[in-house]
C-alpha cells in the first residue's frame, strides 16, 4: 500500500478529530463527572450530618410526650380557682380533727406565673406538737393537691409538756380561672 499525500492528509484529520474530540468531549465530561462526584460527595456529607443531628429526634419526641403527660397529672392536681374557700374550710377541719386551735387564719397577696397561681395562707395553731401539729403536718402532706410549706416558727407554752403555738405559712397551687388569663 501505498502511503499518499491524500492517505497523509487522511490521517492528519483523524488525528486532528481525536485531539478535538479530547478537548471539545472528553475533558468537558471529565470536568463535568468530577464536579458531580463532588456534588455528591459534599451532599453525602450533609446527610450523614442530618442523620447524626437527627438521631435523637424519637427520643426527643417521647420525652416531650411523657412531659406533657406530667404537666396534665399535675394539672389535675390543681384545683380551679373558685374552689379556694373549700380548700380554706378543709385547711381548718384538718386543724379541727388533730385537736388544734385556730388562732388565725390569713390569706397573703397570691402570686401568678404561667399556668398556675400560687395563694399563700398564713395560719396560727395552738395544741400539742405530738397529738395534733405533727399529725396535721402529715394529713396537710397527704392532700391531693399541689400544696408547699414555706415558713414554720414553732413556739412552746411553758405551761405544759408538748403545748405549743405555730405559725405557718402554707402555699396552695391552683390553676386560675380562665376570665383572668386573658
Amino acid at each position: 500500500m501505498k502511503l499518499g499525500l491524500r492517505e497523509l492528509l487522511f490521517v492528519c484529520v483523524m488525528l486532528g478529530l481525536l485531539a478535538s474530540s479530547y478537548f471539545f468531549v472528553f475533558d468537558k465530561m471529565n470536568r463535568k463527572r468530577i464536579a458531580v462526584a463532588a456534588d455528591t460527595a459534599e451532599k453525602q456529607r450533609c446527610l450523614a450530618n442530618l442523620r447524626q443531628s437527627t438521631a435523637g429526634i424519637d427520643d426527643l419526641n417521647r420525652k416531650i410526650d411523657e412531659l406533657q403527660k406530667a404537666i396534665g397529672f399535675f394539672e389535675k392536681k390543681l384545683p380551679q380557682q373558685r374552689e379556694m374557700d373549700n380548700i380554706l374550710r378543709e385547711l381548718s377541719q384538718l386543724s379541727d380533727e388533730h385537736g388544734l386551735t385556730t388562732r388565725t387564719v390569713k390569706t397573703l397577696k397570691s402570686e401568678r406565673a404561667a399556668n398556675y397561681s400560687e395563694q399563700p395562707i398564713q395560719l396560727t395553731l395552738n395544741g400539742d406538737f405530738y397529738t395534733g401539729f405533727y399529725p396535721f403536718l402529715q394529713s396537710l402532706e397527704r392532700l391531693p393537691r399541689l400544696t408547699r410549706l414555706t415558713q414554720m416558727q414553732l413556739l412552746k407554752l411553758s405551761d405544759r409538756n408538748g403545748a405549743m403555738t405555730a405559725q405557718l405559712t402554707v402555699s396552695i397551687f391552683f390553676e386560675p380561672d380562665m376570665d383572668e388569663k386573658n
